[in-house]
Parts: structure tokens; C-alpha cells; sequence
């Protein structure tokens, strides 16, 4: 009877211990690629512009979940670093598609679209962003995440874990009310594209929402959202800023690319 409890409570412990660790993965890599794709932005457009996921936070989500995936999927093979590649790439452009599918579902926006790029599928995903995964996949799980684990480990030590257990849910309370005023926000968006430029849309009952709110403006969401396109339509691909076109859609241009 004792051992059953004790291992029922190793049990107990170790999801408690998977279910912090693993919000503060997702939480730690989402600002990471936030950072990542800032800097991408930089380097192929010359300027610095939002890339983020959602209205307030510097989080960009995709990062996030392709992170915990690996790390809960691939960690046992840290020490294989084909299996990695291979892994991480599987698994970062599953994650990809799947997110951009849903969004659009949900949304009927594009944050990305890789079409006419080799092996490209449906635009969601493709060969040169799987291989970048894989790479992703080999730094984090080697080099990256048992750093970030020696720190979580080190502030445990000279933290009451209380306060980082309290810091945590905060984080996970602003994310979930970031995530769905910004649901609200790209719902009321879509509205008032619909209707600004009448556009001829199978999903028109869905347009009947709308929010009168300068929090939502397309000045705010386009710099918000520069690269957004219409999904799922005869409009399918077309950028918002082509629509919107006396908007800024950045914050600093630093040089131009040509």
C-alpha cells in the first residue's frame, strides 16, 4: 500500500513539475522567437516592425509551441543529432501548418504564406523553414535549453518559489487576456475590411461583427500585424496594406532593401 502511494505522488510531482516548466518554456522560447523574427524582419526589410502574436505581449506563440514539442518529444535525444535535425524539423513545420490552418479557420487571415517557395504545401509550410526548424531544434536541445534549466534551477534556490509560481500565473493570465482580446480585435478587423472595401466574401454573416474602438483601428492592427493577408477567399493573399495603403505598417526604417 505504501509504495502505491509513493508512486502515486512521484506521479503527482512530476506532472506539477512538467505542467511549470513547461509554461515557462512556452512563456521563455514565444518571447524568444518574438526577438528572432524582429531581427528577421530587420534583415530582409530594412526595418523594425511588430512580431508579435498578440495585441500587447512581445510573444510570437509559434516559436513557443515548437519549442515545447522538442523538448518534450526529442530531449531524450540530445546526444543523436540527426535524429534532431530530422525530429525538429518534422515537428517545427507540423506545428507551423497546423497553426497557420487553424488561424485561418478561425480568423480568415494569413500571418505567413510560403507559396512558390520549393516543396511548399498550401503555403503554410516548406522545405527551407523545415530545414530552419531542424537547425532550431539541434541549438535548443543541445546547447540552449539545459542552459535555461541550470537558471530555472539557480533561481529556485534564491527564489521563494511561491513568488515564482505567483510570477508565473500572472504571465499565464495576461497571455490568455492578450490572446483573446486580440481574437477580438482580428474578428472586428476582418468586419471592417469587409465592409470599408466590400469585398464579395463567401463568409460575409461573420463580418457583421464589429467593435467601434480605436484599439482595434486598422492604424493600430496594421502596425500590429504588417504582413497580414485575406485568407480563404477570392482575395486570397492579399495584403491588408495594399488595401490600407496611407498606413504605416513599421516602427523605425533603418536602411532600404533592394
Amino acid at each position: 500500500m505504501e509504495n502505491v502511494l509513493e508512486l502515486k505522488n512521484k506521479k503527482e510531482k512530476i506532472i506539477k513539475f512538467n505542467i511549470w516548466y513547461t509554461s515557462t518554456y512556452f512563456i521563455f522560447y514565444s518571447f524568444c522567437g518574438f526577438l528572432l523574427e524582429t531581427f528577421f524582419g530587420l534583415y530582409t526589410k530594412g526595418v523594425i516592425e511588430s512580431r508579435q502574436s498578440f495585441l500587447f505581449g512581445p510573444f510570437c506563440i509559434i516559436y513557443g509551441i515548437g519549442a515545447v514539442l522538442m523538448i518534450t518529444f526529442l530531449s531524450s535525444f540530445k546526444n543523436r543529432p540527426i535524429v534532431l535535425f530530422f525530429g525538429s524539423s518534422i515537428l517545427g513545420a507540423t506545428a507551423e501548418y497546423s497553426m497557420s490552418y487553424i488561424c485561418e479557420k478561425i480568423f480568415h487571415f494569413k500571418w505567413w504564406d510560403y507559396t512558390g517557395m520549393t516543396l511548399s504545401i498550401n503555403g503554410r509550410t516548406c522545405l527551407y523553414f523545415a530545414v530552419m526548424w531542424g537547425i532550431l531544434g539541434i541549438l535548443l536541445i543541445k546547447y540552449v535549453n539545459p542552459f535555461i534549466d541550470k537558471i530555472i534551477n539557480f533561481l529556485k534556490e534564491k527564489i521563494d518559489i511561491r513568488v515564482l509560481k505567483t510570477s508565473l500565473l500572472l504571465l499565464i493570465g495576461f497571455l490568455i487576456f492578450d490572446a483573446a482580446i486580440s481574437a477580438m480585435a482580428l474578428k472586428s478587423f476582418y468586419a471592417k475590411i469587409v465592409k470599408d472595401f466590400d469585398l464579395d466574401v463567401k463568409n460575409a454573416e461573420y463580418a457583421n461583427f464589429s467593435v467601434d474602438n480605436n484599439l482595434f483601428s486598422e492604424e493600430n492592427m496594421l502596425l500590429i500585424y504588417p504582413n497580414m493577408q485575406i485568407a480563404g477567399t477570392k482575395y486570397n493573399s492579399t495584403y491588408i496594406d495594399s488595401l490600407y495603403k496611407n498606413h504605416k505598417t513599421y516602427y523605425v526604417r533603418l536602411f532600404s532593401k533592394k
